[in-house]
């Protein structure tokens, strides 16, 4: 019993110095990544224009929050790293319309939008302080894009009361795309680190589906084409190496 105890703790040991060797070349990364849509597929433009047979916009104005959450596998030899992981955007549009004397349009639009990556980081040099490293970063997305959920509450304040009109025309699907970023990796606290980058990303680079119109808008109506759906990210977030 001896023995066997003894040779089960040796096991033990060599399978924790294992692993501890081989986590020697992760890290893990977790931080924010705000997110901007920009181009030419009415993610970004207003709800409606009030143009009788206009196509309704998906309302993001300006960057939408974002949560990220990726593991680095580290090529020291090689200034070479290979992040995967996921990106969580929400992108939410609140917009208070006066329509008319004491008539006033809320609009709510929401759609999740979970992507997971995966990348080919070069580091291109290394700063002269700090131990900072600027890098340059090219990598695969899968996007799923959830279900476009939109809303309009119509205010009557002169008969107080309230109208209530919920839409949600476009199911969840998902869509193929890349991405590129330029980035700084800088030492904190060893081994605790900080990345700071800038990124741009095609959202649906394969995958399109002209039947439901645009990617992020709620109706299809109107729509004929899903045009190309481009992301700007500026990310902060902490870097911690094994």
């Amino acid at each position: 019993m001896k023995n066997r105890f003894f040779i089960t703790i040796i096991a033990l040991l060599f399978s924790i110095l294992e692993a501890n060797s081989q986590l020697r070349d992760l890290a893990v990364e977790i931080g924010l990544i705000p997110t901007s849509v920009f181009g030419d597929n009415g993610a970004s433009n207003v709800f409606t224009t009030g143009v009788k047979e206009s196509t309704i916009g998906g309302g993001f104005f300006g960057f939408q929050n974002g949560i990220l959450l990726k593991t680095v596998w580290v090529l020291e030899e090689s200034n070479l790293s290979i992040p995967f992981g996921l990106e969580y955007i929400f992108y939410r549009a609140y917009h208070r319309v006066p329509y008319a004397p004491r008539v006033t349009f809320y609009f709510k639009h929401f759609i999740d939008a979970p992507t997971l990556t995966l990348g080919l980081r070069y580091n291109l040099f290394k700063l002269p302080f700090a131990n900072v490293k600027a890098y340059a970063e090219l990598d695969a997305r899968g996007s799923f894009i959830g279900k476009s959920n939109y809303s309009l509450r119509i205010d009557y304040e002169a008969l107080d009361s309230t109208e209530i009109k919920k839409v949600s025309h476009k199911n969840s699907v998902f869509r193929f795309g890349t991405g590129f970023k330029i980035g700084f990796l800088g030492e904190i606290v060893h081994p605790w680190y900080a990345n700071m980058f800038a990124s741009v990303s095609y959202v649906n680079l394969l995958g399109k589906n002209n039947r439901r119109g645009e990617l992020l808008t709620p109706v299809p109506k109107y729509e004929s084409s899903e045009n190309p759906v481009y992301n700007f990210q500026l990310a902060v977030t902490l870097f911690y190496k094994f």
